[in-house]
């Protein structure tokens, strides 16, 4: 049996005017903030967007391996220049700074944008404080370390340090899983019944997946029985009645149960391409399955088109963002769901 973690060791104290100073309000004390309201901002949820996301969003080709042979811009230019939405950071922990560092695979693909967590998290929030108008961000953070159940503290430390740096960067801007869950039993129950909070109360903000299951999932949930002041939103991975689970990563584009899930009010992430496999051939086939399958977000290795191909990955007449074709209602239109007129609010 796992020992769960205790949740006061895993989450700091922090008071709200100190997390204000650090970054979660980035438009000044006196500034009123700008109008970015769109027209069904009170009617759509989160769980009504289709968007596009990327896979090792930080990477820089490695020469010599195909399956790596790609190379994204970084994270503030994914989001300003490719309307990307959705991004997966692999996190390594660095004892000796007791630091998170992001790259994929040590020594042969470590190639990054942006070598510390903190820095990523970082030109993450400065963009959404300059754009308050896009809807959520979804980042899936995977732990490579093999979780130290045997030494709670260090287990805590290093969640801690994952979470710190998030609410150093975004402060209040974080939709967390408290929020999300309200009254309810579970986060399962609450998306199921209640659904996702609207658009308009998520613009400008970001949530966080913790993308790991086995020890570190147990660690982070109590062995899943609750995600209450937690900051991140365990992975689901396709399980559609653990009642921690209101985001699920299933990779496979043509599983039929992304759309059950979708249905009953989760977020789903699926992949488009792998291993540059498909952009190599130039095979749409499974990023078409992606796009139709009712997951929120599609995620490749290549929003930009591959230099020999030409293979690319975009959402069908998104804005950069468009409507679920599972969940949203009749009637949405893209620029519902983001309108770049209203990135930085009404003139």
């Amino acid at each position: 049996m796992l020992t769960p973690l205790p949740r006061a060791s895993l989450l700091p104290v922090l008071l709200f005017s100190a997390l204000a100073c650090k970054g979660g309000d980035a438009g000044g004390d006196s500034a009123a903030p700008p109008d970015v309201t769109h027209r069904l901002d009170d009617q759509l949820t989160f769980s009504d967007v289709l968007a596009l996301g990327t896979h090792n969003s930080y990477h820089v080709e490695t020469s010599g391996r195909p399956e790596w042979d790609y190379t994204h811009l970084p994270l503030d230019q994914q989001l300003g220049e490719q309307g990307v939405r959705q991004f997966e950071l692999d996190l390594n922990w660095d004892s000796g700074d007791d630091v998170w560092r992001v790259y994929h695979v040590p020594l042969i693909d470590q190639g990054t944008t942006c070598d510390l967590f903190s820095e990523c998290v970082a030109v993450m929030a400065e963009w959404s404080a300059q754009n308050p108008g896009h809807h959520p961000i979804l980042t899936l953070l995977e732990l490579k370390d093999v979780a130290p159940t045997d030494d709670p503290e260090e287990a805590a430390r290093m969640i801690n340090a994952a979470e710190e740096a998030v609410r150093e960067a975004w402060g209040d801007r974080v939709i967390t899983p408290d929020e999300v869950m309200g009254a309810a039993g579970s986060l399962n129950e609450a998306v199921a019944t209640a659904g996702w909070p609207t658009l308009g109360s998520l613009r400008g903000r970001s949530a966080w997946v913790l993308h790991a299951g086995g020890d570190w999932s147990d660690l982070y949930t109590e062995s899943g029985a609750t995600t209450a002041g937690r900051l991140f939103f365990p992975d689901g991975q396709g399980n559609l009645e653990s009642p921690t689970a209101a985001v699920h990563v299933m990779n496979d584009a043509f599983d039929p149960n992304i759309a059950v899930a979708v249905a009953r009010g989760a977020l789903v992430r699926t992949r488009t391409d792998g291993d540059g496999v498909e952009a190599r051939a130039n095979d749409t086939t499974k990023a078409n399955a992606a796009l139709a399958s009712g997951a929120n977000f599609v995620s490749t290795d290549f929003p930009a088109p591959h230099y020999e191909t030409g293979y690319v990955v975009t959402i069908p007449e998104g804005t950069p963002s468009a409507c679920n074709p599972v969940h949203a209602p009749e009637g949405c239109l893209s620029t519902d769901i983001e309108d770049p007129a209203l990135l930085q609010g009404r003139q």
